[in-house]
């Protein structure tokens, strides 16, 4: 059973999220212009795994915000922000393009909340000509 629910980030803004399974706790962070739903298929095919899926800001069900708020920093904030909410102590991350910045930087920002990532369609190095 998938429940969608929503939090309020530290500035307020009013974030989306889903949360479908049991045991161990994984994080889904979407690309620049994509929401949760993109990790249907993936969650379809997970076992024993407690899979939170959120929107970033503006995306899906989350609340558009002043375009200045959306920065890596401030969503991998979010994506902390949602795990305070949700008391969870650490949790591993899938992300996919902008969702793999965003888990590389929740790992820099607070190393002891990242259990591991996994990354699709991103690396630690971005090529301007890419």
């Amino acid at each position: 059973m998938v429940v969608k629910a929503s939090f309020s980030a530290t500035d307020g803004t009013r974030l989306a999220y889903r949360d479908e399974g049991r045991a161990k706790i994984l994080l889904a962070l979407a690309g620049l212009t994509r929401d949760g739903r993109d990790f249907g298929y993936l969650a379809r095919h997970l076992h024993d795994v407690r899979l939170f899926r959120l929107d970033s800001r503006g995306q899906g069900g989350s609340d558009w915000t002043d375009p200045r708020h959306i920065r890596r920093r401030q969503e991998a904030r979010d994506a902390l922000a949602l795990l305070d909410h949700l008391q969870i102590a650490r949790a591993a991350v899938i992300g996919s393009s902008r969702g793999g910045l965003l888990a590389m930087a929740m790992a820099a920002m607070a190393p002891g909340r990242v259990a591991g990532i996994c990354v699709n369609d991103v690396g630690p190095v971005l090529q301007r000509k890419g």
